[in-house]
This record gives C-alpha cells, sequence and structure tokens, in this order.
C-alpha cells in the first residue's frame, strides 16, 4: 500500500472523536501543504502535537518521520498516477469514460469465461471449510470479500480482514499451519516492504493463497497462485477479483451453509 492508501484506511478505522482520526483528515485535506512541511508544520496543520504525529506514524507502520514524509511528498507529486483508474487519454469527455470502463468489462467477462476455472475455485473452498483462521491481507476491501467472510462466520471458521502492516504483523503471529491468508500486492504502487509480513506467515506454516503474483518479487512465498494477468487493465483486474471471490462465496455457501 502506498502512504495515501494507508492514511485513507486508517482514517476509516477510527471513531470520530479519535484524535488520529483528526490527524488524518487535516493530512488528507491539505496534502500539498502537509508533503512540504516538516513535523512542526503538520502538527499545526492538523491541530496536534508532534508526540501524537509520531505515535500515528508508528500506527500506520513507519520507522521515521523522514520516512513517512518522503512517501508522502512522493505520493502528492504522484497522485494522478496512484489514483488513476482509466488512462488519461480515455477521460476526455463522459462518454468515453464510459465507453472505456464498458470495453474492460467485457475484456473482464472474455478473460473470466475461458480461463476460470469451477473445480479449481470448488477446491479452494474445501481447503477454507478445513482452515481454523481464513485472513484477508489487501489493500482494499470490497463487497465479495465481506460475503465470503460472512459464509465462513456462519460455518464456524474465524476469519479477519487487515490492512496497515503492523496490524498484518501482528495478526499473522496467531496463525498456525491450518490457517489461509489471502494476499493481494499491489506492487507498481507499493511503498512498504512486505517481506516481513510474508516471512512471519511462512514461520507459522500458514498457506499463503495468492491474487496477480505471477511476476511479483513475493513469489517465492506463495503457495497456490489464484488469479494471473497482473498486467491487465486495473477494471479487468478488479472485476475478476470480486467475480472470482464473488463464485467462491456462492460454491462455499452451496456445499457449507444450509439455508
Amino acid at each position: 500500500m502506498n502512504v495515501l492508501q494507508n492514511l485513507t484506511v486508517f482514517y476509516n478505522q477510527l471513531a470520530p472523536d479519535s484524535t488520529y482520526r483528526n490527524v488524518c483528515r487535516g493530512i488528507l485535506e491539505h496534502l500539498n501543504e502537509a508533503a512540504e512541511g516538516t513535523v512542526y508544520d503538520l502538527a499545526e496543520l492538523t491541530n496536534s502535537s508532534r508526540t501524537t504525529i509520531w505515535r500515528m506514524i508508528q500506527k500506520l507502520g513507519y520507522e521515521s518521520f523522514t520516512d513517512f514524509h518522503h512517501e508522502l511528498k512522493r505520493a502528492v507529486k504522484n497522485y494522478t498516477y496512484y489514483n488513476r483508474i482509466l488512462p488519461a487519454e480515455d477521460c476526455t469527455t463522459a462518454h468515453n469514460v464510459k465507453n472505456a470502463l464498458l470495453s474492460q468489462m467485457f475484456g473482464a467477462y472474455e478473460s473470466m469465461k475461458a480461463d476460470l476455472d469451477a473445480g479449481a475455485v470448488e477446491a479452494v473452498a474445501e481447503r477454507l471449510y478445513s482452515a481454523d483462521k481464513v485472513r484477508f491481507y489487501m489493500p482494499f476491501q470490497s463487497s465479495s470479500i465481506y460475503s465470503l467472510q460472512q459464509n465462513l462466520a456462519m460455518s464456524g471458521v474465524e476469519t479477519a480482514f487487515y490492512c496497515l502492516i503492523p496490524e498484518l504483523l501482528e495478526d499473522s503471529r496467531q496463525l498456525t499451519e491450518n490457517s489461509i491468508v489471502f494476499i493481494n500486492t499491489i506492487e507498481h504502487a507499493e511503498t512498504m516492504d512486505l517481506k516481513p509480513v510474508f516471512e512471519s506467515i511462512k514461520k507459522q506454516n500458514a498457506v499463503i493463497l495468492g491474487l496477480t503474483l505471477s511476476n511479483s518479487k513475493y513469489r517465492e512465498y506463495i503457495d497456490q497462485e489464484l488469479l494471473g494477468d497482473e498486467n491487465g487493465k486495473i477494471v479487468e483486474r478488479l472485476m475478476a477479483f470480486d467475480i472470482y471471490f464473488y463464485m467462491l462465496s456462492e460454491i462455499y455457501r452451496m456445499k457449507y451453509i444450509m439455508d
């Protein structure tokens, strides 16, 4: 995850009256000023203290203000790169945006129709049913993951979703050899090293199911790859992701939950 994703996820997790929530909001609402400011400037900008800024940075998984500030400055400079779903040339008019999205939706359909193996998805569902814990370590949540988590919980499987690296590390230490972890990375936008997380999972002998990690620097840690074509268009990848997990959720429900 990049620093903007970290800040947004952390902000969404916090209570409305949380001091850290106010700090996140202040930074997100004044990105340019925050990217150019010192720790003193950020404290003034967010009506907080340097200590509060430092503690929040630690909770986000950064080792120093310098590391955090460097990544913030880089992310703000490249914001359109981080936050672009379609190429700029497809966004000249609303009509063009519509056509580009529909084209990618059709591309996702054709790709999944040809490559998605129902038997392989059913085999994953069977592995999940035998697991003691199922974890989702991903940079974004989705309704398809929520659907699967609800079905897992209904059948007595412990499940949880985590985004921030400190949370991933803490949770990974509680895994067992009967645990399964779904991991998805967006390495073209990643600014934090996930290697300690992968190593912690493997230390517990948990199973790692990776999504679009065939060309990943973390490939050696993956026990099974679920989706390929990580170089495809963004919307196609996102749709393939949701189709896979909706399918997995429905197959799991069909096999293990009585209506």
